[in-house]
């Protein structure tokens, strides 16, 4: 009686603009190391190098190649550097017989989905992971010629997949929502961390810790919040503020722009800026309030990580942010309008506990968004690309 064959794994590429630390990377490597290794197999393209956060994934054995080209054009010089870098991409595609190209944000779907054409890569699939508002009218055609020879397009969001029926003009059906994925067991309650965080940000008892995890960039606005909490402190409210995050060659950076506000409204000894950290999970812990302003997201898997960490989320009432928090989990603001965050966060601290809004926040952020239900469906996904 002859055994059942194995078939080989499948082997799925992931382009990403560059390996810079953020969400579209930790999605990534979320995706690559939780999915089972006898049935697939992970390569990493960085299209514009071999970025810092580049050891993430070497040091799980996952490989990753750059080709270093450009996502701007500036000269005649970038459209060669283009080209080469497109070639590069092709020829490594075909060597590593990569049989699906999943492609993440608008650059990286360009030129891999025609790359992997080139090379023979039998399936692609893209991911969406914002409100694209800024994209020129152009990008969206773009998208939607190259749609023919996507076989999944994904969206981390239902505001993402609306957004994007709405401009680009697919039927509904050629969008997949599957909604962003936390590991559970690394981000929950975790009081010691806390206790430890607290005393080393040099938190007093008694002061409320308003914290905020995200890029400094136009996107995140966290000019709002400055603009928010400067009335409550001048009320007396015992409020610091720390927010995580880092600008890298974003061109959308606005740390200088945000100081200077901070500067002007007097409150530099209570609103500080800090850079990323790895332990990212104790960080959450030590936060009273995650306070997250964007004007534009997808699914930030912050807002995620904060509420599975048991922390209180406040958070503008854009789309998707309200497929996240709900009246019995958290608070939302009118987006864009600090007068509101200031009114909504004096309501959050007017209540006598706020453990129990907490717990419910764990509670439905652990069902709706566990990292193990995404890399199911996108494992699905995958499968079924390979037939």
């Amino acid at each position: 009686m002859g055994s059942t064959p194995r078939h080989p794994p499948v082997r799925v590429g992931h382009l990403l603009t560059s390996l810079w630390p953020g969400g579209i990377e930790q999605f990534v490597l979320s995706l690559a190391t939780g999915l089972p290794k006898d049935g697939f197999q992970t390569r990493i393209y960085s299209w514009m190098g071999d970025d810092p956060w580049a050891e993430e994934f070497r040091s799980r054995k996952i490989p990753v190649f750059a080709t270093r080209g450009p996502n701007r054009f500036r000269s005649p010089l970038d459209a060669f550097r283009l080209t080469k870098a497109w070639l590069q991409l092709a020829a490594q595609l075909k060597r590593d017989r990569i049989d699906i190209l999943h492609t993440h944000d608008f650059f990286p779907a360009l030129v891999g989905r025609t790359a992997s054409r080139m090379a023979g890569v039998p399936a692609r699939v893209t991911t969406l992971h914002n409100l694209y508002e800024w994209w020129p009218k152009w990008a969206f055609a773009a998208n939607r010629l190259l749609a023919g020879q996507t076989t999944a397009i994904t969206c981390v969001s239902e505001s993402v997949r609306q957004f994007m029926i709405q401009h680009e003009g697919l039927a509904p059906e050629r969008y997949t929502t599957i909604l962003n994925g936390v590991d559970e067991d690394r981000f929950r309650p975790n009081m010691d961390a806390r206790a430890e965080i607290r005393r080393e940000l040099d938190i007093k008892d008694g002061e409320i810790l308003i914290g905020s995890v995200g890029s400094i960039t136009t996107r995140k606005a966290q000019w709002i919040l400055a603009k928010a909490v400067a009335p409550l402190i001048a009320s007396g409210i015992p409020v610091q503020v720390r927010i995580w995050g880092a600008n890298g060659s974003n061109p959308q950076h606005a740390e200088q722009e945000l100081m200077a506000l901070v500067g002007q409204l007097g409150i530099g000894d209570r609103f500080r800026l800090l850079p990323p950290r790895r332990d990212i999970e104790r960080v959450y812990t030590a936060m009273d309030i995650h306070c997250m302003t964007s004007i534009a997201e997808g699914l930030s898997l912050a807002s995620v990580e904060a509420m599975m960490c048991g922390v209180v989320p406040v958070y503008s009432d854009i789309g998707p942010f309200r497929e996240v928090v709900d009246a019995n989990t958290g608070f939302l603001f009118k987006s864009e309008d600090p007068a509101d965050l200031e009114r909504t966060l004096r309501v959050a601290l007017s209540r006598e506990s706020l453990a129990g809004i907490a717990l419910a926040a764990r509670s439905a952020a652990v069902v709706r968004f566990g990292q193990t239900r995404m890399v199911a469906e996108y494992a699905k996904i995958y499968a079924s690309c390979a037939k």
